[in-house]
C-alpha cells in the first residue's frame, strides 16, 4: 500500500508536458498544473495572451503575457520540496528499515540499494537491465520510467491501454470495466510502440518541415542580400553621377564667369580709358587756371605780359574744347548693362543657363554743362 501511495504521489509530482517533476508549478484557470517553463513555451507558441490547457483545452488569460503572474502551486511545491529532503529508499528491500537506494533500474521499476544491487547484478536474466544511478535521476540528467500500478488493485500494473476512454488498465480492470462493444483494449506496450512510432514520425515531419521554412529563410536572405547588392549599386551609381554633375556645374560656373568677364571687359576698359581722359583733362584745366589766376597784380613789363598772354590763350583753348561726349560712355554702358544671365528652368537644371545680351533702350542722361570763362580786364592806358 505505502509503494502504490509513493507511486501515486511520484506521478502527481509530474508535470504532464515535459513529463519531469514540476519545476515552480503555476495553476491555470481550470486548475491544472504545469511547471513554469513549459507555459511560457505554451504562450509563445499559442500567443494572443492566453494559453489553452493541453489536458482540458480551457483557455487560461495571461496578465501583461507574464507567465511568472500566474498562481504558484504552493502545496505542490511543498510537497516537491519535501520529496527532494528525503532520499530514497530502496523498494527491493523486504525489511522495514530500508537503507537509501544508490541505482534505479529501468527494466524492473525499482530503487535498489548497494545490496540489491550486487544481487540483481548477478542474476542471470538481470544482466542487460538499464541501471542508473541516483546521482544522475537527482541532477535531472536521465529520466526514470515509470512502471503504472492499478489504484484499485495495487499488486497489478496497467498493463493494457484502452483506446477508447484513453487511459491504461490493469488486466482485472480491462476484463471487468472495458469489455463493453465499442471499447478497444491493447496491450500497453503495443500501445507505447505505437505511440512512440508516432512521435517519431512527428518529429521527423517537423524535422521535414524545420527544413522546409530554412530553405524558405535561406531564400528570403538570398532576396535580401540581392536587395541590399541593388541598393549599394544604386547609392554608388547616384553618388558618382552626383560627383560627376558637381564638377560639370562648377565647371561651368568658371565657364560662365569667365564669359561674364570676357563680355564686360571691353566696356569696364572703355569706361575706365574714358574717365582717365576725364581726369587728365580736369588736371589740365586746374593747372593751366592756377598759373594764371594765382597772381592778383597786373604784369607790367614786356615779356611778363606775352608770357601771361599765351598762358590766358591756352587757357581759352582748353576751355573752349568741347563738351564732355556722354554718348561714348553710355554706349559703353549699354554694351556691358546687357549681359545677362539665363538660368535653365525646367530643362536642364545641370546645364546653369547661358550669358545673354538683352536688348534694351537707355535713355542718354542729360546734364547741363557749365562754361568756365575768365574774363581778362586790361587796365593800361588806351
Amino acid at each position: 500500500m505505502v509503494e502504490a501511495l509513493k507511486t501515486v504521489i511520484s506521478q502527481s509530482t509530474e508535470c504532464r508536458v515535459c513529463l519531469s517533476t514540476f519545476t515552480d508549478p503555476k495553476i491555470l484557470s481550470c486548475s491544472h498544473t504545469f511547471c513554469k517553463t513549459c507555459l511560457d513555451n505554451l504562450l509563445e507558441c499559442q500567443g494572443n495572451c492566453q494559453i489553452r490547457c493541453p489536458v482540458c483545452r480551457a483557455v487560461t488569460q495571461v496578465p501583461n503575457e507574464d507567465v511568472g503572474k500566474l498562481q504558484v502551486n504552493l502545496a505542490l511545491k511543498s510537497l516537491i520540496e519535501d520529496m527532494k529532503g528525503h532520499p530514497q529508499i530502496c523498494t527491493n528491500c523486504k525489511s522495514n528499515d530500508k537503507p537509501h537506494a544508490v541505482v534505479y533500474c529501468q527494466d524492473c521499476g525499482k530503487y535498489l540499494c548497494t545490496s540489491c544491487l550486487n544481487t540483481h547484478s548477478q542474476w542471470e536474466g538481470f544482466i542487460d537491465h538499464e541501471v542508473i544511478a541516483m546521482s544522475e535521476i537527482s541532477s535531472g540528467k536521465v529520466s526514470v520510467r515509470r512502471y503504472r500500478k492499478c489504484r484499485k488493485h495495487p499488486k497489478e500494473d496497467e498493463d493494457y491501454f484502452c483506446s477508447t476512454c484513453r487511459r491504461f488498465t490493469c488486466f482485472r480492470c480491462g476484463v471487468m470495466e472495458h469489455k463493453d462493444e465499442g471499447h478497444q483494449v491493447v496491450e500497453g506496450a503495443a500501445y507505447e510502440d505505437k505511440h512512440v512510432k508516432n512521435i517519431e514520425d512527428l518529429k521527423s515531419k517537423v524535422e521535414n518541415q524545420q527544413s522546409c521554412f530554412q530553405k524558405y529563410i535561406d531564400f528570403i536572405d538570398e532576396q535580401r542580400k540581392s536587395v541590399d547588392n541593388a541598393k549599394k549599386q544604386c547609392t554608388g551609381d547616384i553618388n558618382k553621377s552626383y560627383d560627376d554633375a558637381v564638377r560639370q556645374l562648377r565647371e561651368k560656373r568658371e565657364s560662365l564667369l569667365r564669359e561674364v568677364n570676357e563680355t564686360t571687359e571691353g566696356a569696364e576698359k572703355e569706361l575706365e580709358s574714358m574717365k582717365t581722359t576725364a581726369k587728365k583733362y580736369i588736371n589740365q584745366l586746374t593747372t593751366m587756371a592756377e598759373m594764371v589766376t594765382n597772381k592778383i597784380k597786373i604784369p607790367l613789363d614786356i615779356d611778363t605780359l606775352a608770357a601771361h598772354d599765351t598762358l590766358c590763350e591756352e587757357l581759352r583753348e582748353v576751355i573752349d574744347q568741347n563738351d564732355p561726349d556722354y554718348e561714348k560712355p553710355n554706349k559703353s554702358g549699354i554694351k556691358g548693362k546687357r549681359v545677362r544671365f539665363k538660368r535653365n528652368v525646367g530643362v536642364d537644371e545641370l546645364g546653369l543657363g547661358k550669358i545673354v545680351n538683352v536688348e534694351r533702350n537707355v535713355a542718354l542722361h542729360t546734364y547741363k554743362t557749365f562754361d568756365l570763362i575768365f574774363d581778362y580786364s586790361d587796365d593800361s592806358d588806351d
